[in-house]
């Protein structure tokens, strides 16, 4: 069983028996979305921008937990104060690997918050598990997305710096998730028509517009049958 725990935004805690992973812990009008004594073992970070790095530096310092992204965002983590000794850089299309966990980094671009101009953003391929998770962050391209084959899709629909909300959906119809989840949107009809066209067009994906604090329990049952819920739980420390 894998849960995917959300925070707000484009945060998120995927969590199994084995390891906990921590996905763009970031910080947005000023307040962190995850806590800093949030306890875990990997932190990545899709590109250098705070809504993305966020307070990763404090929360690897307080758990020990490696911080992976690329050399940008390595770079600023270093800048914050993470140790040198927990700080890792993904190479594009370089699958890093754990006990538990196996992560396949994408080049892709996102436009910056801070310069308006377009920068890189890592998309991720995560196996956990047995299940496959395509998480692109705050991506403005796809890049080979659409062709991976996975189980969750956790993809903007922001528009103005993300994907906007009909690229999203096309997405998750060539990608064919079973799940597809909408996240930094910009407005709240944003998440209502990627629910609404994924219903309409989306074959065998199911939207799921999820709240801060709910956790999604993903797994396979008796094999081969894909099974999912969601509990209103708050993410908690380990």
């Amino acid at each position: 069983m894998l849960k995917i725990a959300y925070f707000g935004k484009t945060s998120f805690a995927l969590e199994t028996k084995e390891t906990t992973v921590l996905l763009n812990p970031g910080t947005w009008d000023g307040e962190s979305a995850v806590p800093d004594d949030f306890d875990c073992r990997v932190i990545i970070v899709t590109n250098h921008e705070d809504d993305a790095l966020g307070n990763a530096a404090e929360i690897a310092v307080n758990s020990k937990a490696w911080i992976l992204g690329n050399e940008s965002t390595i770079e600023r983590a270093r800048e914050r104060g993470a140790k040198a000794w927990l700080l890792h850089t993904l190479k594009p299309e370089v699958p890093y690997e754990i006990p538990g966990l196996k992560v396949t980094p994408f080049s892709l671009q996102k436009r910056s918050v801070e310069t308006g101009e377009n920068i890189e953003n890592l998309g991720l391929h995560i196996e956990m598990s047995t299940m496959k998770v395509s998480y692109l962050g705050d991506s403005l391209v796809r890049g080979p997305f659409g062709h991976l084959e996975t189980n969750v899709m956790i993809v903007p629909v922001g528009g103005e710096h993300a994907f906007p909300v009909k690229d999203a959906v096309s997405l998750c119809i060539d990608a064919l998730p079973q799940v597809g989840i909408p996240v930094r949107w910009t407005s709240e009809d944003q998440p209502k028509k990627f629910a609404k066209y994924i219903e309409q067009f989306g074959q065998k994906t199911t939207p799921l517009l999820m709240e801060p604090g709910q956790t999604l329990e993903v797994q396979w049952a008796a094999g081969h049958e894909f099974r999912h819920s969601v509990s209103s739980e708050s993410p908690e420390p380990e």
